[in-house]
């Protein structure tokens, strides 16, 4: 089979792409992909590191505010469709299945016009501005959440849940993360992740909260992007309890095999994640997102019982390790929480997202 993935942006988009090329791969070995993105974004260091074709579009996001500045985008935009039509053309692929994000509007516009059928997965809980312009000519729309905000074809609509990468379906045991990341196992252990790219406010609340901590109270892994690690590292050197700075993690799914309680972002991809691996987690949305859709996936955890959301206006080292002392001294309240965020996990969404584009490429192809 022939396909073209397109999306990318964030990790967020990137994430689910990969858990389902892993699928793809592994039903069908001859699987040839491309994936087409914007030029230096995270989706071009994936395909980098997997050897997965790549291409790339200049697409910009449409300003809201900059009006002048419309004008140009719009003509990136035409060169953009023009690009991804000679891509489509020469791949000829079976299906294009799109993750979001604006770069993945040029080739599923265009797709259906040239007879390709398209999936198109959201990750949120509200769907977005690309998803829905999209959304109206695909053939398979791939949902994350029952409750899903926004306009669509409900007729075409299936509700998979989020893809996970194969990684966190079959994590290390907690014992072996614990050895893997240099960790005490008799010190709670937290992880600290703001996203691919770290989150200063995050960064800026753990800074404060270190020097508040009694020695040996918890220990850290600390993920803060490459823009804050050097400072964090500085602090870690006085901090009166063990802290482990990583400017990125590689190994995402043995840390939070380590945790006993994860502070993070919550976007779609984070929070997939850590539901799978049934941790409990307190939750700050970043207010900036698009739609604000990170408060709405929070607001499905904390529905759950599975997260405390923490304000990111409202973000202080006093009232992140206010939170921080009144989880770990409950821990019948943790465990419950872990248990509550298992059951909004869904680990075969990759397998059902695969097991219709398979059916589309081979069994309902629209004719050209």
């Amino acid at each position: 089979m022939k396909l073209v993935i397109t999306g990318g942006g964030t990790g967020g988009h990137t994430s689910p792409a990969v858990a389902v090329y892993e699928e793809l791969l592994r039903r069908d070995p001859r699987l040839s992909v491309l994936w087409i993105g914007r030029a230096g974004a995270i989706e071009n260091r994936i395909c980098a590191a997997k050897g997965i074709p790549f291409r790339s579009l200049p697409v910009e996001g449409w300003p809201r505010k900059k009006i002048l500045r419309r004008g140009f985008v719009a003509a990136k935009l035409a060169w953009s469709m023009a690009r991804a039509w000679v891509y489509l053309r020469n791949f000829e692929p079976d299906v294009v299945f799109g993750v979001g994000g604006y770069v993945s509007l040029p080739a599923m516009l265009l797709a259906p016009r040239m007879g390709i059928p398209t999936v198109l997965h959201e990750q949120n809980r509200l769907l977005g501005v690309t998803n829905r312009v999209a959304a109206k000519n695909a053939s398979r729309i791939f949902l994350s959440f029952e409750d899903t905000v926004g306009a669509f074809p409900r007729e075409r609509a299936r509700v998979v849940g989020n893809p996970v990468r194969s990684a966190f379906a079959s994590p290390l045991d907690k014992k072996a993360a614990i050895e893997q990341f240099s960790l005490d196992p008799n010190i709670p252990i937290l992880l600290v992740c703001g996203g691919s790219q770290g989150a200063r406010s995050i960064n800026d609340a753990v800074t404060g909260m270190l020097s508040a901590l009694a020695p040996n109270e918890v220990q850290l892994i600390w993920m803060t992007g490459n823009a804050d690690a050097a400072p964090a590292r500085e602090t870690a050197r006085s901090a009166r309890t063990p802290v482990h700075v990583y400017a990125f993690i590689e190994d995402m799914a043995a840390a939070c095999a380590a945790a006993d309680l994860i502070i993070t972002r919550s976007g779609a991809s984070t929070t997939a994640e850590i539901a799978l691996m049934r941790k409990p987690s307190i939750l700050i949305p970043y207010p900036h997102a698009t739609d604000n859709h990170q408060a709405h996936n929070a607001l499905s955890f904390v529905d759950a019982g599975a997260s405390i959301v923490l304000e990111d206006a409202a973000l202080s080292p006093e009232i992140l390790l206010q939170q921080v002392r009144g989880l770990l001294n409950d821990p019948d309240r943790v465990r419950a929480m872990g248990d509550a965020a298992g059951t909004l996990a869904t680990p075969g969404a990759a397998d059902s997202i695969a097991a219709e584009i398979l059916a589309l490429a081979f069994l309902e192809r629209v004719p050209v």
